[in-house]
């Protein structure tokens, strides 16, 4: 499935050879994973635990990266039904995982700055995986 044009420039963001924008992509993304697991919360038939799991691994994984020194927020309307209307979401989450995975294995960055990387990344893997289960049942 295909990202909507609101997502576009933040995936493409997400493989910029610039490290600060990498980063300020993947704290977007978070972000607005966060809005859309927040919005499905509540679905008649929706997993809401799993919408909870998905929205504070998103927070979580946002707190360990660097505040962006630019940007804007992304307007995300509500996902469209099914599990389908999350795939956009579920795929972006795993551009970040795979991008803070990248990251934290590149050279000049400090050990503790590679760590919180490295978690952020599981942060998203959690999110993603969580996210979608919550429209699966």
């Amino acid at each position: 499935m295909s990202l909507p044009d609101m997502l576009k420039p933040l995936d493409a963001a997400l493989d910029s050879t610039d490290r600060t924008q990498v980063m300020a992509a993947a704290w977007e993304a978070f972000a607005v994973a966060e809005q859309v697991a927040d919005a499905v919360a509540f679905d008649e038939g929706g997993d809401e635990l799993q919408a909870l799991i998905a929205a504070q691994a998103s927070a979580a994984g946002r707190s360990l990266l660097p505040l962006p020194g630019s940007g804007h927020p992304v307007d995300v309307p509500p996902p469209p039904p099914g599990a389908k209307g999350l795939a956009p979401y579920v795929e972006l989450l795993r551009h970040v995982q795979a991008t803070l995975e990248h990251a934290a294995a590149e050279p000049g960055t400090d050990e503790g700055g590679r760590a919180a990387v490295r978690e952020a990344a599981g942060k998203a893997a959690t999110a993603a995986g969580a996210l979608l289960a919550t429209r699966e049942r």
